[in-house]
């Protein structure tokens, strides 16, 4: 291994480390940054070693810590997640409770779709059967992106009045 390479890895390590830290507290993880930063560039290094042509280390090594932060941001997404779904496992195995939730959901979504005009309401029910945004647009004799705009603005209406 070039020692020159080696100097490059421990001047790569505090932006390394500056990108996990501010990565890590912005994402409230609790893991220590400095694991991801070894392992990265003991994958780097690894990778070097093995012959792999690395033209740019740092753009190498950065691009790596992203998406080990990411992963970290993951599983601990996941497992909250999964926690979740345990802490409400009992409720959600009960029948009678998933009727009364679709029942509240259709009917929030009905007082929704209200405000809707009726080419917006036409739009979703092509949608929702399966055609493409070209075969709507098509249908329509609007533009593929007005078809796909309304269609997101009216999703996020929806989503809000089920989140509210």
């Amino acid at each position: 291994m070039a020692k020159s390479f080696d100097i490059e890895l421990a001047q790569l390590r505090p932006k390394v480390l500056a990108l996990t830290r501010r990565f890590f507290l912005s994402a409230h993880l609790e893991s220590d940054p400095e694991d991801i930063v070894q392992d990265v560039l003991l994958k780097l290094w690894t990778a070097k070693q093995n012959g792999t042509d690395i033209l740019n280390a740092e753009a190498w090594a950065v691009r790596a810590a992203k998406n080990a932060c990411i992963s970290a941001w993951r599983k601990k997404s996941r497992a909250t997640h999964s926690g979740l779904e345990a802490q409400t496992s009992s409720v959600s195995d009960n029948p009678a409770l998933n009727r009364i939730r679709e029942t509240e959901a259709s009917a929030i979504l009905n007082r929704t779709m209200e405000g809707f005009s009726e080419g917006t309401i036409k739009l979703l029910r092509l949608r929702a059967s399966g055609l493409s945004l070209d075969e709507i647009s098509a249908i329509t004799g609007r533009s593929k992106g007005s078809v796909k705009s309304s269609i997101s603005a009216a999703r996020k209406a929806l989503v809000q009045s089920l989140n509210t």
